[in-house]
Order: structure tokens, then sequence, then C-alpha cells
């Protein structure tokens, strides 16, 4: 065995040229930052749980069993936050990569797995909470109903528009994976555009390249790809295990990526830049997790001022409360669109009243 390849990675002589449009500061916040807001939504959705606010308990058709499908719709809406798009993101983010891939480095391509995996957390994250909450929904409306079979239900189910772009980021991420463990096989210390890099803070000194390295790759995105799948396949009974089983990757990409990144600053070809410099891909995923936290804010107010409404009144919010109005807009009927209260009148009906 050559010495390179005992050396954990420090006997690498050509890393590559920096590509820090897909791999800079803003790229890793942007996806690091949208699996951790998913992580803690479903931690929030099992806190919920145990304390019996997503349940339907109530009789079919009386106020109670409104508010809870009401409170169920609205946390399901919560949950999704962000994940549609960080969904879109990963695809785009990993078609790029591979338009690139002629060109691009065996270092990077490493980087930009541990970063895509990110989008497989945040999505199992929020898709399993997700279906919990429509489980109990949909039980709710096959009791409304029963001409509806659950069996038909679940079929259509799988061709939901979030299961498709989640079907679609399983296989790119399977090709990423094979790409990266091609690319692994060809390590040697000074082939262009960069066949290995330094590896002194992920394995020991003692490693042997790039057998770890392929054992880490392979692991890894097995493991994820099962979760992804068991997100959308299994009973939500196993939601429990399937989030805990995701959210360990979140720890572990987010170290691989800083300290590849860390023991690999500097030793770039060509220019001396380093991948902290900012540039429009950067900001883009940045600006995209912000508008994440702007819509939490919101559907948090919102979802405050239901639970406020419902433990005071006892009843849904009516359209007539104007603060609750402007706090609901996207989810009910403005008021000057619905029908009058019965015990009001319009101005010209007033008039006529006392003319009369």
């Amino acid at each position: 065995m050559n010495l390179w390849r005992r050396e954990g990675g420090d006997g690498c002589e050509l890393v590559g040229e920096e590509m820090a449009t897909l791999v800079g500061n803003g790229i890793l916040v942007g996806f690091a930052g949208q699996a951790a807001l998913s992580l803690g939504l479903s931690a929030w959705v099992f806190f919920l749980t145990t304390h019996g606010n997503m349940d339907i308990t109530n009789p079919e058709g009386s106020i109670r069993q409104e508010i809870e499908r009401r409170r169920l719709n609205f946390v399901s809406n919560i949950l999704m936050i962000g994940s549609d798009i960080q969904s879109t993101l990963g695809i785009a983010y990993m078609v790029t990569v591979f338009a690139q891939a002629q060109i691009m480095d065996t270092y990077h391509l490493h980087i930009v797995f541990d970063i895509v995996s990110f989008v497989g957390v945040s999505n199992t994250a929020a898709l399993v909470c997700w279906r919990f909450c429509r489980a109990k929904i949909d039980v709710s409306d096959l009791k409304r109903r029963p001409g509806h079979s659950k069996r038909t239900r679940e079929h259509v189910s799988y061709l939901h528009g979030r299961y498709r772009a989640t079907f679609l980021f399983t296989i790119l991420y399977l090709a990423l994976t094979v790409l990266l463990c091609v690319r692994l096989d060809e390590w040697a210390p000074n082939t262009e555009p960069g066949r290995c890099y330094y590896t002194h803070l992920v394995t020991k000194v003692t490693a042997s390249h790039p057998v770890e390295d392929k054992i880490y790759v392979a692991v890894t995105s097995t493991w994820l790809i099962i979760v992804i799948l068991a997100s959308v396949f299994a009973g939500v009974s196993r939601r429990r295990w399937i989030l805990l089983l995701s959210s360990f990757h979140f720890p572990l990409h987010l170290y691989m990526a800083i300290a590849l990144r860390q023991a690999n600053q500097g030793k770039f070809e060509g220019e001396k830049k380093h991948e902290t410099d900012w540039d429009f891909g950067q900001t883009t995923a940045v600006v995209l997790l912000g508008i994440a936290v702007v819509e939490l804010l919101t559907k948090g107010k919102e979802y405050y001022d239901f639970e406020k409404y419902v433990t005071k009144h006892g009843v849904l919010p009516h359209a007539s409360d104007q603060s609750l109005q402007n706090d609901e807009e996207a989810n009910t009927n403005s008021y000057l669109l619905g029908p009058l209260p019965r015990d009001e009148h319009t101005p010209g009906e007033k008039q006529a009243k006392s003319g009369a």
C-alpha cells in the first residue's frame, strides 16, 4: 500500500480549486438551518402529542371537534414551512453538481454530499410528522364520507406532490452517492482536477484512504435513504424511531462538512481564495432560510392567537373578529365578502327601518 494511502490524506498534493458558490458558508448555513428548523418543529409536535393536543376525540359535528381539526390543520401547515422550498433547492443543487461533475474535484463532491444530506434530514422530519397530522384528519374525513375507502385514499396520497419530490430527491441522492464512490476509487495525490483531500480532522492518521471514506459514504447514505422512504411508507406509529434515526445525521454531517472545509482551507490551486467569500448562490440560500423563519413567526402568531381565542371563548374564531381576521386572512373569508350577522343591518336597512 502506498504511503499516501496511509497518512490520512496528508500526502495529498492536489485538492482542487475553490468553489464557494457550491460549498460556501451561506450554502452550509442555509441547508443546515432548514434541517434544524424542521427537527425543532417535529420536537414541538411530539410535545403537543404528549399533552394530548393532537387527537380528535370529540363527537362528530361538535364545536370541540372542529377546534381539534383546525388545530391539526394549523400544525400540519407549520410543519411544512420551508420544507417544500428546501426539497426544490436540494434537487436543483444536485442537478447543478451533476452538470459540473467533470470539473469537480473529490473534495468538493464530498462536501456537497454532506450538505445535501441536510435536505434528507429536513424532509424526513417534516414528512413523518405531517403524515401523522394528516392521518388524524383523514380518519375524521372518512367518518364524514364513508363512501371513500382508506385504501383508495392512501394510494392516491403517494402521488402527492411532496411525495413525488421526495422520490426524485432520493433517486438523485443515490446517484450522487454512486458518483462520489466512483471518484473515491480514483483517489490519487496529484491528479487533476483533484482526487484527494486532507482528512486529519475526520479520520485517524493511520486511516486507509479511500476505503474508510467509502465506508462512511455508503453507510450514511444507505441509512438516510432508508429513513426517507420510511417517512413515506412506514406507519405513523413508527414516527418516533424514524425521526430519531434521521436526527442522528444532523450533527454527523454538520461536523463532517465543517471539519473537511477547515482541514482543506488554504490548500486550493490557482488564485488564493477562501470559501468563506460570499456570492449570489450563498446569499440566496440564506435568504430562503430567512423566508422560512419569517413564515414560521407568522404562522406561529396565527396559531397562538387561535389557541388563545378557543381557550377563552370555547368556540372557533369568527370572521367578525377583526384582529383575528387580519391574523388568519389566508384561512378565512373577508368580513366584507361574507354574510352579515343576523343581529346587524346595513346602514340602508337601518334607515329604511327607521323610516317605516
